[in-house]
């Protein structure tokens, strides 16, 4: 007889401590309770993440598993869609099968303990590059154009994200004017762009200012169109100040936001198509993200303004938010289940970011070149790199529909932003010769072509980012090649960038200007001296494998093969006489929201095996003057956002609460039982010696005669 449990949510209200309602099977088990309550728990099953992009004919690996607190349990694995594949065995947790088609594969693992009590959960498998099906038809009311054409997803409507400002600073002196707006819709026109993605309501009047442009040029010239994805700003209490809180929504601007939103969806019905609730509002790392709820009252609010004939029913509803969000990958929306799902539920369609340029500094290992494309010309590596830039792209839109199909629901989604800049400036995110090397005009080309081709036979709109470029963007503390602010495909010269020099060709803009500028070619239309600044990829890194014996990161010199980094500007190390000298923040540097960091890392891209001292020592002498809490170790594996990757920092702290620093050098012989408590895989030691703090000091510190020891 099947005994009667109780359900994750009602385990959570009787044992708040140990069980929570996103069934965390970790913290169950670190916190087993004895309480007759928590043994009437059914029990729990996790079927394992998502997983996206596996290539077909590949062997791909479950990873389900179960708990229960008072008896053993059993599994059974049922496959709920996709082509019928076998599973190596259906009563294990962590059975196989060979995916040899593309397509969505979803599986569903039932947890059953030993009275009867049963769990599920799923897991779908996205195979392939592309999604797993055509695009979602649109039903019902849907945007429209004044002809009767649907406007999202069809290749006739190409669509840009637009921001006019001409100026280095937003202000209301400087914004464009009606007559500044209409010279760059008629370029637009020019292009085939009908339809502009805007960001704000408010503020400025610049979207109030390019709607009366648009209405003047739709009465001027009746084969005119040009339509708008509105954009409603919303943000954190506080954004973008030290009190920032992320956990509660600036009420008074979100509310003006809406309030100018939905005056301008009633007063322009026919330019007015969709309106998107924030813009990166949601992603973890923007400094305005804020919960999930708030974006989801505002949706619902204008789908309810839809029903009873405040704004068109033909306006379409979304959010547009970064691809890790709406594929629940995101630590924010990750962890906010409930309201995300709500959230998909609301919106017409989904509004996708997604930003390979932007990964080959974060998460690099796509673009780096391996080892065995390294005898390939270095345009060969260029093209090939590209490849797998749009590849990534359509992997993000894939498992982005695989998690909205996973909960039953199957709608539109739309690439709401995406670009390639063309220019970069060292440091920080560092896309030049010295970083990876992704910011030219060619690549902007390559991928704007690759994707649209692949969006417009796919049947999904493809807002790139951006029309033109915008030097008030990263603000003017940053120079003028900073990537920011050249994603434009026409510079502030009136330039075309590469990608359009076809138009110039043939005559499109012939006539038309943007203020003083006629739109003729970036590099004067010479394609050598564009091509000349084009950079090949970094190399993928390479692992080295030291002998054996003592192993010295820096004796009283520092090897040619290694170099010293203050992380992101944050801090400086350099080498003085006969040791390094550690300057922290103000002095050396500017302390960043995570603090500041300084290490030692090897010249070429690459990583130093030590798994011969897994079980060795870390050894060095060190003296200083600081007075805040530094960890001090060594870094495995590489940093990528949303999860933080691989990496892991070994480390102790000296200073407060660890060991003392003094004005005399002390010799340190730090056991690796003692560093590594998070799991270091030495087989990538990508740091071999690193500092970190959260505060300011006004102190220093030395270190020489660094090594590992087995």
């Amino acid at each position: 007889m099947m005994a009667n449990k109780l359900t994750a949510a009602d385990c959570y209200t009787n044992n708040p401590d140990v069980y929570d309602q996103e069934n965390d099977v970790e913290k169950m088990i670190a916190s087993l309770d004895s309480s007759a309550s928590f043994r009437q728990c059914a029990p729990v099953a996790r079927a394992g993440e998502d997983q996206t992009g596996i290539e077909p004919g590949s062997e791909v690996q479950l990873s389900g598993f179960g708990n229960d607190v008072e008896s053993g349990w059993s599994y059974l694995w049922e496959q709920t869609s996709g082509t019928s594949v076998e599973l190596s065995s259906k009563l294990i947790g962590a059975p196989s099968f060979i995916a040899e088609n593309d397509g969505l594969y979803t599986f569903t693992l039932s947890v059953t303990d030993d009275d009867g009590a049963t769990s599920t959960d799923s897991v779908a498998i996205s195979v392939g590059t592309a999604p797993d099906q055509p695009q979602a038809v649109a039903t019902g009311t849907y945007p429209k154009s004044k002809s009767g054409d649907a406007i999202l997803g069809n290749p006739d409507y190409l669509a840009v994200s637009y921001g006019a400002w001409r100026s280095e600073t937003r202000s209301d002196s400087t914004a464009p004017t009606v007559g500044e707006l209409k010279e760059d819709m008629l370029i637009l026109q020019a292009m085939g762009v009908k339809v502009l993605r805007t960001y704000n309501t408010q503020g400025f009047p610049d979207t109030a200012s390019l709607l009366v442009a648009i209405e003047e040029l739709m009465a001027e010239d009746a084969d005119f169109e040009m339509y708008v994805m509105l954009g409603v700003w919303v943000q954190a209490e506080g954004a973008y100040t030290a009190a920032v809180n992320n956990s509660a929504e600036d009420a008074e601007m979100n509310r003006a936001e809406m309030d100018a939103a939905i005056r301008m969806a009633r007063d322009y019905p026919e330019i007015i198509k969709v309106i998107a609730v924030g813009n990166e509002a949601m992603v973890e790392w923007q400094a305005h993200d804020l919960p999930v709820s708030f974006v989801l009252k505002y949706v619902n609010e204008l789908q309810e303004l839809k029903t009873d004939g405040t704004i068109s029913s033909d306006i379409w509803i979304t959010s547009s938010d970064n691809h890790a969000v709406w594929s629940a990958t995101d630590p924010n929306s990750a962890g906010q289940r409930d309201d995300l799902n709500g959230l998909i539920a609301a919106v017409d369609f989904i509004s996708l970011h997604t930003y390979p340029f932007h990964d080959t500094h974060w998460a690099p290992d796509f673009w780096q070149v391996p080892e065995d494309e390294a005898n390939l010309s270095g345009q060969e590596q260029i093209d090939v790199a590209m490849d797998r830039a749009v590849k990534r792209a359509i992997e993000q839109y894939a498992a982005a529909q695989a998690y909205m199909r996973s909960i039953g629901i199957n709608k539109q989604i739309h690439i709401g932003e995406t670009g390639w800049a063309s220019v970069s400036s060292p440091g920080g995110e560092d896309f030049t010769a010295s970083g990876s090397g992704a910011a030219d005009e060619y690549k902007q080309k390559v991928y704007y072509d690759a994707l649209r081709e692949w969006s417009n036979a796919f049947g999904a709109s493809l807002f790139f980012f951006e029309a033109f470029d915008e030097q008030w963007k990263a603000g003017t503390e940053n120079p003028p090649e900073h990537p920011e602010k050249n994603f434009g495909l026409i510079n502030l010269s009136g330039e075309a960038k590469y990608l359009l020099w076809d138009l110039v060709d043939a005559g499109v803009f012939d006539g038309l200007s943007r203020g003083d500028y006629a739109i003729t070619k970036t590099y004067g239309g010479d394609l050598v001296s564009m091509m000349a600044d084009v950079n090949v990829p970094p190399a993928a890194p390479v692992t080295e494998v030291p002998d054996g014996g003592q192993y010295y990161v820096f004796d009283s010199t520092l090897p040619e093969s290694f170099r010293v980094d203050g992380w992101e500007s944050t801090a400086y190390l350099g080498e003085a006489d006969g040791y390094l000298q550690l300057t922290p923040p103000p002095a050396g540097g500017t302390k960043a929201a995570w603090g500041w960091g300084a290490g030692i890392t090897k010249t070429a891209s690459g990583s130093t095996d030590l798994t011969l001292y897994a079980n060795g020592s870390l050894q060095f002498d060190i003296k200083g003057t600081t007075t805040t809490a530094i960890d001090v170790g060594f870094i495995t594996g590489i940093y990528s956002w949303p999860d933080g990757g691989t990496e892991v920092k070994s480390s102790v702290v000296f200073g407060p609460g660890g060991r003392p620093l003094t004005d005399e050098f002390v010799t340190y012989t730090i056991p690796m039982s003692e560093l590594n408590t998070n799991g270091a895989d030495f087989t990538d030691v990508t740091s071999l010696f690193y500092f970190q703090g959260a505060s300011e000091d006004a102190g220093t510190i030395e270190v020489r005669n660094i090594s590992f020891i087995q």
